[in-house]
């Protein structure tokens, strides 16, 4: 039997916590049966009314799903990213528990002309000058999710392309084996659904419903990466912290219909 606290926090509220930490652990995989309520009575020592509302809570957020007649299962893992720190996604990964990797797509060099531009009006940024394209599939827990675009000038990108980018996140290698500082970055966010290819590798319908984020990284002043990141929308979501300190506060940009671009 799980011993639960004698703190003055709701029993529910306890096992709620217990069983989540233990899906992000990876106890139980997606899909799998989770256990019925009368375990979960057992295994904690509580009633059927406070194993429900533990339940009920992780269905709400999206852990568990229920289905009548046949019991309740591991519905998908979240990963969840605040908006105040800059961060790549082996760093966001590792910080909440879960194992980063990435199936590495494409790696090759592109030349800035007028077409490539019209096709991906971002790039401007950097001129006309010859980049280094990245393409890989962001894994969590093995799970596909994120279909990555990472744009980086020519000389940046050549010798990240000398390393495992496979398991070493493009940020961390940019900083301790390229020496560059990674300073601030703009960055949008906008929902959109997945096209032929998104579909194929975040493993999801044509159609599907995904988050497209578009962040354009600087050094020195001088933008050194533009990523262009596909999410599945059911896995990812973005927190926020608001004040009344408009100093502290990240903005919410307004767009015209058609001119969000990915």
């Amino acid at each position: 039997m799980r011993t639960i606290s004698s703190r003055p926090v709701p029993l529910h509220f306890q096992i709620t916590n217990d069983l989540r930490n233990d899906i992000k652990e990876g106890k139980w995989n997606l899909g799998d049966q989770f256990p019925t309520d009368k375990q979960l009575m057992e295994q904690y020592g509580v009633s059927s009314t406070t194993v429900r509302r533990a339940i009920s809570e992780l269905v709400y957020e999206g852990w568990l799903e229920r289905l009548p007649g046949k019991g309740t299962f591991v519905r998908k893992e979240h990963v969840e990213e605040t908006l105040s720190k800059l961060t790549g996604f082996f760093e966001e990964m590792r910080k909440r528990g879960y194992k980063p990797s990435s199936k590495v797509l494409n790696v090759e060099p592109v030349e800035l002309t007028l077409q490539t531009i019209e096709k991906i009006p971002q790039l401007s940024v950097f001129g006309r000058q010859k980049l280094y394209l990245v393409e890989k599939l962001q894994m969590m827990n093995d799970q596909p999710v994120v279909y990555l675009r990472s744009y980086w000038p020519f000389e940046y990108g050549k010798r990240l392309a000398e390393f495992d980018i496979s398991q070493h996140g493009l940020y961390e290698l940019a900083e301790e084996k390229l020496g560059v500082n990674l300073e601030e970055a703009e960055q949008t966010i906008a929902a959109g659904i997945a096209g032929n290819k998104e579909a194929q590798y975040l493993r999801v319908e044509t159609g599907f419903p995904i988050l497209i984020m578009e962040r354009t990284l600087y050094s020195g002043g001088r933008p050194v990466e533009l990523s262009i990141n596909v999410y599945r929308a059911d896995r990812y979501k973005y927190r926020v912290k608001l004040t009344r300190d408009q100093s502290n506060n990240c903005e919410g940009i307004l767009e015209p219909p058609g001119s969000f671009s990915g």
